[in-house]
């Protein structure tokens, strides 16, 4: 008989799902799940304080953003970033939660389809928010349109007449795709750089320096590793002139040999959830409401409700560029 678990979700993005998403279906895989607003279990993330009220749960943390979690606040994280922290964290990147990630395991290139594939349009930038984002991100965008035009099917700086419905399908007709994160960060790599791969154009990547851990260097063009914007720039124009090269690039594979599979990576989240819930509830608590550690969690508190005084939510929103 399976365990029976009461979990809660609270500080997800919009849209979310508290009955319909990645955490409750693997949890339903081997326990008896039971969402309660007074849970065993807490599942958190980004955007909003609302976990900061929890306290007597074991607390979990998600983020897909570049943030470091805060293990004063959370007695577990799921994050990016290459850390090592006992058995309180999981590295589990953005893109492992997309449909085409499990797609790309090697290389998509099919000989017979190079005429098609080369004879596409030319690059593709599809972008809906550019706040706080690094502005090299836009930068790019406008230096390679002097080559040749980048057709823009985001919400931001869009040239195409409206936003584009379905991303995947639109990126398949351009032989690159730029696929720039918002900010630069080693470890952070998200949807960006494995859209384009899931549908056979070429990413044009800026973000993770060390993306290498991961991702096959030579299956796209890596903006990081150039002296600057006009270098990359004419490696570009050089593999889309030179269709032998192109090709070669293209039917690279995409994973680097150390990259985990899709199934790996689910098994690997498995094992650190259930190593979590798996033990008594007193047993998994990690973080502590004694000493110094109660002042920290009642001063974040305090900011927390600050915040939602009007003028004070506004200065504390221009301050750190929050939707």
């Amino acid at each position: 008989m399976n365990k029976t678990i009461k979990i809660h979700f609270v500080d997800f993005w919009n849209g979310f799902d508290p009955e319909d998403n990645f955490f409750i279906k693997r949890l339903r895989l081997y326990y008896t799940v039971i969402l309660d607003s007074k849970p065993d279990y807490l599942f958190y993330s980004h955007n909003g304080t609302e976990n900061l009220k929890y306290n007597s749960c074991i607390k979990i943390y998600f983020s897909g953003e570049n943030d470091v979690p805060d293990f004063n606040l959370c007695d577990y994280a799921i994050a990016f970033h290459h850390i090592t922290f006992e058995d309180r964290y999981f590295r589990f990147p953005l893109y492992t939660l997309y449909n085409c990630f499990e797609k790309i395991s090697g290389s998509e290139f099919n000989q017979s389809n190079s005429a098609r594939l080369l004879n596409r349009k030319f690059c593709n930038f599809v972008v809906s928010n550019s706040k706080g984002a690094d502005p090299i991100r836009e930068l790019f965008f406008k230096r390679l349109n002097e080559y040749k035009k980048v057709d823009s099917g985001g919400r931001y700086l869009n040239n195409i007449g409206q936003p584009v419905l379905d991303k995947l399908e639109f990126i398949k007709n351009y032989k690159f795709t730029i696929a720039f994160e918002n900010s630069s960060l080693s470890g952070y790599t998200t949807e960006k750089l494995i859209e384009p791969m899931a549908a056979s154009s070429i990413p044009i990547y800026w973000g993770n320096p060390n993306v290498q851990s991961d991702f096959n260097k030579k299956s796209f063009v890596c903006v990081n590793d150039f002296e600057n914007i006009d270098e990359a720039i004419k490696r570009i124009i050089y593999l889309d002139t030179n269709d032998e090269a192109y090709i070669n690039m293209l039917s690279e594979k995409h994973y680097n040999s150390d990259q985990k599979s899709y199934q790996e990576w689910m098994d690997g989240y498995d094992t650190f959830i259930r190593n979590i819930i798996d033990q008594p509830i007193k047993n998994a608590k990690r973080c502590t409401d004694f000493g110094y550690a109660k002042q920290y969690k009642k001063r974040k508190y305090i900011m927390a409700k600050m915040g939602s005084v009007p003028i004070l939510k506004y200065i504390i929103r221009k301050l750190s560029y929050l939707p």
